[in-house]
C-alpha cells in the first residue's frame, strides 16, 4: 500500500471544439524541484466519470469513458522521455458504481524514481479525435519532497 505524504490534484483540458490528438499539461509549480530540493513522483492516478462526476478543481465534467480507454499518458523528465504511451485506463484504480464498465485495476500504481518530472513537455494523447469536448482528464498525483 502507497504511504501518502502529498498529494495534488491536476487537471489536463480538452477545450470545446477541439480535434486535437494531443494535450499537455499546465505548469505544475508544486510538483516541480525547486531550491535543489526534488520532487519524487509516487503515484499517478486517473478518475473517471463513474467514481467523480466533476472535476474538483473546475467543477468540468470528466473526459467521457470511450475517450479514457483510447488515451496514452507520456511522462519527460528534461528531454528524456521516460514514460511512453501509458494506457490511462491503467492508471484509474477506483471503481465506480457496481454496474460501472470502465476498466480499472484493483492497486494504485506505484513510480519508482520519477524526479523532477517536466510537467509541460508531458502529455496525453489520443488514438483518434476525442468524442465528447469541453472535459477535463481528473489526475492525482501522490509525490514526496525530498528536503
Amino acid at each position: 500500500m502507497l504511504k501518502v505524504s502529498r498529494y495534488e490534484a491536476v487537471e489536463v483540458s480538452i477545450n470545446s471544439g477541439s480535434s486535437l490528438t494531443k494535450y499537455f499539461f499546465p505548469d505544475l509549480p508544486n510538483l516541480t524541484g525547486r531550491d535543489g530540493y526534488p520532487v519524487s513522483i509516487n503515484s499517478i492516478v486517473f478518475f473517471t466519470g463513474d467514481a467523480n462526476t466533476l472535476s474538483p478543481l473546475s467543477g468540468s465534467q470528466l473526459v467521457a469513458q470511450a475517450d479514457m480507454q483510447k488515451s496514452y499518458l507520456t511522462i519527460y523528465q528534461g528531454d528524456l522521455q521516460v514514460l511512453y504511451n501509458i494506457p490511462v485506463v491503467s492508471l484509474n484504480y477506483v471503481r465506480g458504481a457496481s454496474t460501472s464498465t470502465m476498466p480499472y485495476v484493483n492497486d494504485q500504481p506505484e513510480l519508482m524514481n520519477l524526479k523532477n518530472v517536466s510537467w509541460t513537455k508531458s502529455f496525453i494523447s489520443l488514438a483518434s479525435a476525442p468524442g465528447t469536448t469541453n472535459r477535463v482528464y481528473s489526475i492525482g498525483v501522490y509525490y514526496t519532497v525530498n528536503y
